[in-house]
């Protein structure tokens, strides 16, 4: 396919040709089709052979937002699999020859990234991104944390779930929420851990309230 080609279909709403590649337009342009089931697999990958031709760096916030809405896409004719698509997508932007073209990766980035290998039955490479995370010098937050949490319930390791959940999520800086109790709960329902589930129900119910009472001394 040509760059003109490329152009008019990842612009199809702009009236007159464009004299310069925008990275920032270009993903607006691509993240609205896949919202709208209409981005196939060979135009994500004309995009970023283009992407991998410019000098222009890619604001890291679009690329973010590009790949959270191939995770969440429902899969189309145009794109069966959004999220194995969105890991591929990113590990060519990891290689060497993309340098400086795009922003690197946030916190928000490696959320969006191990959320993707769940979706995509590929926990392990969720523990690993969390891994790389924590190699970076970035903080893990609360989303990271129980992300981290989730992979590790997919990847079958519920009794490593358990434990960062109980005695490890404060090394990474985070306190349990709600949320994260329920990821845990439910891989330990899943997982026929019936009695295990109920006490750490009752963990839960005791956290709740401490809480509550803290807040009303």
């Amino acid at each position: 396919m040509s760059r003109i080609h490329l152009h008019r279909r990842l612009f199809s709403s702009t009236t007159r040709p464009l004299r310069s590649w925008s990275p920032r337009a270009a993903f607006a342009a691509v993240t609205e089709r896949v919202r709208a089931g209409a981005l196939s697999q060979d135009d994500a990958h004309h995009l970023f052979d283009e992407l991998l031709r410019q000098a222009t760096p890619v604001p890291g916030r679009s690329l973010d937002g590009f790949l959270a809405a191939l995770v969440r896409a429902p899969a189309s004719g145009a794109c069966r699999d959004g999220p194995a698509l969105a890991l591929a997508l990113f590990n060519r932007v990891c290689r060497d020859e993309s340098g400086a073209r795009v922003a690197p990766p946030t916190i928000f980035t490696y959320g969006i990234l191990m959320n993707c290998c769940c979706r995509a039955h590929r926990p392990d490479l969720g523990l690993a991104f969390f891994a790389r995370l924590l190699t970076t010098g970035l903080k893990a937050d609360q989303i990271a944390a129980n992300t981290f949490l989730k992979c590790l319930c997919y990847a079958k390791r519920t009794d490593e779930a358990v434990n960062v959940l109980l005695h490890r999520m404060s090394e990474l800086g985070c306190v349990p929420n709600a949320f994260s109790y329920s990821i845990v709960l439910k891989s330990l329902c899943d997982n026929s851990m019936s009695q295990r589930a109920l006490d750490l129900l009752q963990m839960m119910t005791r956290w709740r309230n401490d809480k509550s009472g803290s807040y009303t001394r």
